[in-house]
């Protein structure tokens, strides 16, 4: 079942139910094509409020989820928010920022590459797997609170930065520590005072050691378990749908990063399929839309939750996702389509 809620983060119009053509909703559409239901959160918005939410399955109406990979996303934005004030530039060595860098292994990777995924750093997927998740996902809560930046992460490198596109949690973990070497603060703080504080985004936060709040999937079944937390920057974030919305908006408005700093950051490189800073920006058809559209992906996918969290900047229109089922398959929009597809020319073409 299907329950549409009105909700608005603005104003006094309420969220109506997303119609596909005219008749069916986004999920009852996933639904009737034969596949499994999508279940969880589906908001569409603009710049000013919410338009649609639709919440199925039993975490329907969970009031925070975790973000997962969209934490790099905010990552990107903390870094851009630096630029503006010209405390960091993205092509300079990290040992000139961070006071704690250990190893000269490291130190000439440039923030953009760190952002990139082009840093040739460790990289936690090479530890050992314990039922398929690896072994740095697994430490108890003590080993989460190392700073894994100047131990696991700064080891030995895999390859010479710009060598190839390589996507890495390390990274961003890394990055975190850069920031708060250069800005003075904790990634934490940094996180309430460049981020959640401005936008007045009460949820948002780091999980803490073997924090959970989604423990089942979508058939009622027990996730394997992960401490969140050792996903630090790279994706312990938490929160609820709506802030990530207003999350969303702030982009679209730039107000926490100047235009051209967004523009940077929104660059997608075709060499490496089109990641930007953070995140992936593209442009593709869209049913109902004349043209192409420009996109802005950001996916997550942790501790059983998948995550799709895409901005259309030139339509004004935003779309996220939550889902509690792992499994589900969303499809790719360039592929014109499958459930990623329909979402998006509905979000953005109707």
């Amino acid at each position: 079942m299907i329950l549409a809620v009105a909700t608005a983060l603005s104003g006094g119009a309420t969220a109506q139910p997303l119609a596909v053509g005219n008749e069916a909703k986004p999920l009852a559409a996933l639904i009737r094509s034969g596949g499994p239901p999508l279940t969880g959160r589906v908001l569409v918005a603009d710049r000013t409020k919410i338009l649609s939410d639709e919440r199925s399955g039993a975490y329907g109406d969970a009031p925070i989820w975790p973000w997962g990979s969209v934490s790099k996303q905010v990552a990107a934005v903390i870094v851009m928010s630096g630029v503006d004030r010209g405390e960091l530039a993205l092509d300079e060595p990290i040992a000139r920022y961070w006071q704690a860098f250990p190893t000269p292994t490291i130190g000439g990777v440039t923030i953009r590459q760190l952002l990139r995924h082009t840093a040739g750093l460790a990289n936690p997927e090479d530890t050992p797997q314990t039922d398929d998740i690896p072994a740095f996902y697994l430490r108890r809560a003590i080993d989460a609170e190392r700073d894994d930046a100047v131990t696991f992460c700064a080891g030995p490198v895999k390859r010479p930065p710009e060598t190839s596109f390589e996507y890495n949690n390390c990274d961003t973990i890394v990055l975190a520590s850069v920031l708060g070497s250069t800005m003075g603060k904790g990634y934490e703080q940094l996180l309430a005072d460049r981020v959640a504080r401005p936008l007045g985004l009460q949820s948002l936060r780091l999980a803490k050691a073997n924090e959970r709040p989604i423990i089942a999937n979508a058939k009622g079944q027990a996730v394997k378990p992960v401490n969140l937390a050792t996903f630090g920057a790279a994706g312990a974030l938490l929160g609820t749908p709506e802030d990530l919305v207003r999350f969303d908006q702030a982009l679209l408005a730039r107000s926490l990063v100047s235009s051209a700093s967004t523009d940077v950051m929104w660059k997608g490189d075709p060499a490496i399929g089109y990641a930007a800073l953070g995140a992936w920006s593209f442009s593709a058809p869209l049913a109902g839309c004349q043209g192409a559209v420009a996109m802005v992906e950001r996916r997550g996918a942790v501790d059983g939750v998948q995550i799709r969290n895409i901005i259309a900047p030139d339509r004004g229109r935003i779309l996220v996702v939550f889902s509690d089922d792992a499994e589900f398959d969303f499809g790719e929009i360039w592929q014109g389509r499958g459930p990623s597809y329909v979402l998006a020319s509905e979000a953005f073409c109707r």
